[in-house]
């Protein structure tokens, strides 16, 4: 099998869909030798945030000398991004050796469950196999949809973290905010600390419920002071106090107010390790904030135009980025490539955007999903913008570039999908005539 066999096998597991449950994976890891329990883990759900904050902790902790291994999903550009330790990828010959393993056991799950295990449980399993064989220090774990039944579930984690939480998958996870928080509160544990994010009042609510009820200590981040002391494109400075320590200037490379709570949350992970006897000093946190990257979430270059690529895919996400924009760049025009997935709310997004950009250019987002995704030139209309249609995502950003001048501003969002491809589209395509 090589690289490409490996995804191809893997795309016909997509064929599964989506299949809640623990039953497969635990006896996928079974058959693996458990490598999950070999290693040690901070477990992250949520609906927002989540790969920020850990891109900032896993920054955080290998900035203090920690061989760190993170699981995200999805990825941007490759399968390969999804599994990574200190920052690198995982290689194709490892994916591919991960996956030749475990494609000889999957007859065998499917013979003690009479179900195949789905794409993301193969992935998971790959990934804590990985994790173990290389001896990472700790992996930071993100859950791939919901909580109480994902994969991923299967971990007794040092400290559970949540994340912002908002209404998503409501096919799969209930339709009321109280039903998907306890889904999500699901991945915490008996006496394991919960470090929880700013929530709303009903979430708050359902976590600690659940936590009193597993004798989980939680650390809520609203019970934190900071202060906001400046801005820009280069990123942002902040003062916090926590249940512990001051921390004064604290320089954030990521754009975004809600970087800052993110940020906030993977201090108070720090904290919680430290408390619990790893070597993480100070010094570790002010350096790891100040370098760390999450591509495509704010991510802000100078090319021929400014350029900001964000991966806003719901409500919440837009108007994170609409608050973020006016605020944190200085632009002429604000130029936006868009193209949304049929089944998000379109209405919702286009309410936060639609006032924000001065020309709409109009695309096809690269996934089967797309659905009739030229009907946001209706949702657009009551907002009298110039917009175009491009369905070639990269005929849109060529237009968006030839339209900018220096001082525009052009922003490709409103689909992970269409971020992946485009963010690779313009780094491979348009050189940078100016340095961030």
């Amino acid at each position: 099998m090589n690289y490409q066999e490996s995804l191809d096998y893997l795309h016909e597991l997509c064929k599964f869909g989506i299949n809640l449950g623990l039953n497969r994976i635990n006896k996928l890891l079974n058959l693996l030798g458990n490598p999950h329990s070999q290693i040690k883990t901070i477990h992250v759900a949520g609906t927002n945030g989540k790969g920020s904050t850990i891109a900032i902790l896993a920054n955080i902790l290998q900035a203090a000398g920690l061989k760190v291994g993170v699981y995200t999903s999805p990825h941007l550009h490759s399968y390969t991004e999804r599994i990574r330790i200190n920052g690198v990828d995982i290689s194709r010959q490892d994916f591919t050796k991960g996956m030749e393993r475990l494609k000889l056991i999957v007859p065998e799950v499917l013979k003690k469950t009479g179900e195949n295990p789905t794409e993301f449980e193969i992935l998971t399993a790959l990934a804590f196999n990985y994790f173990a064989w290389r001896k990472v220090d700790i992996a930071i774990i993100e859950v791939g949809m919901g909580g109480r039944l994902d994969s991923t579930n299967v971990l007794t984690p040092e400290i559970s973290v949540l994340t912002s939480i908002s209404t998503d998958h409501v096919d799969y996870l209930g339709s009321s905010l109280e039903d998907i928080t306890r889904e999500k509160a699901g991945i915490i544990k008996p006496g394991i600390p919960v470090v929880c994010s700013l929530q709303d009042e009903v979430v708050e609510r359902v976590i600690l419920e659940k936590a009193k009820k597993l004798n989980s200590p939680v650390y809520l981040i609203k019970d934190f002071q900071y202060e906001q002391t400046s801005f820009g494109s280069m990123g942002q400075r902040f003062n916090l106090i926590t249940n512990t320590q001051k921390y004064a200037d604290l320089n954030l490379s990521l754009l975004g107010d809600h970087q800052i709570e993110n940020a906030i949350t993977a201090i108070t992970c720090t904290e919680l390790l430290q408390s619990l006897g790893w070597l993480i000093t100070e010094k570790h946190i002010y350096q790891g904030l100040a370098t760390v990257k999450w591509p495509g979430r704010l991510e802000y270059l100078k090319l021929k135009s400014q350029v900001l690529l964000d991966g806003a895919h719901n409500p919440e996400g837009a108007q994170v980025l609409a608050r973020a924009i006016p605020k944190f760049l200085d632009y002429d025009k604000l130029i936006m490539v868009l193209g949304v997935l049929e089944d998000k709310d379109k209405k919702e997004i286009i309410n936060f955007l639609g006032p924000l950009g001065d020309v709409f250019i109009i695309t096809k987002p690269p996934n089967s999903r797309a659905g009739d995704w030229q009907n946001l030139i209706e949702l657009l209309k009551k907002y009298n913008k110039e917009v175009y249609i491009e369905a070639d995502y990269r005929q849109a950003i060529n237009l968006a570039f030839k339209l900018g001048q220096k001082n525009d501003l052009v922003c490709i969002t409103g689909s992970l999908y269409l971020l992946g491809e485009s963010r690779e589209y313009v780094l491979n395509t348009f050189s940078f005539t100016y340095n961030k």
